[in-house]
């Protein structure tokens, strides 16, 4: 399993900016990811499925509380104690990068 730990990266999208931490656990073989947001958006939930490993890159599928019904989809590769990556909504068709992603 790769990028088990836990992660910080700025996002900037019209409802946040700013930084998100992201803790990747191993839960019996499948990846289990939580997501720290900042206290404004307490109660709102992150559920992910469908992650998807291929070499040093994750991706997957999830929806967040407030947009329900609505499927976001990431994409994140990892180099050593940093990483890359996007999050994608397709019913908006917008590609949100996620920046100064790093192990905390």
């Amino acid at each position: 399993m790769i990028g088990l730990g836990k992660w910080s990266a700025t996002v900037n999208t019209l409802i946040f900016k700013g930084e998100i931490k992201i803790d990747i656990s191993d839960n019996n073989g499948e990846y289990d990811i939580h997501f720290e947001l900042p206290e404004k958006f307490k109660g709102v939930e992150i559920r992910t499925h469908d992650i998807k490993e291929e070499g040093n890159t994750l991706s997957g599928k999830g929806e967040i509380s407030m947009l329900k019904g609505k499927e976001l989809e990431a994409v994140v590769t990892f180099d050593g104690d940093t990483f890359t990556g996007s999050l994608n909504i397709p019913f908006l068709k917008k590609s949100i990068p996620l920046k100064n992603g790093h192990r905390i």
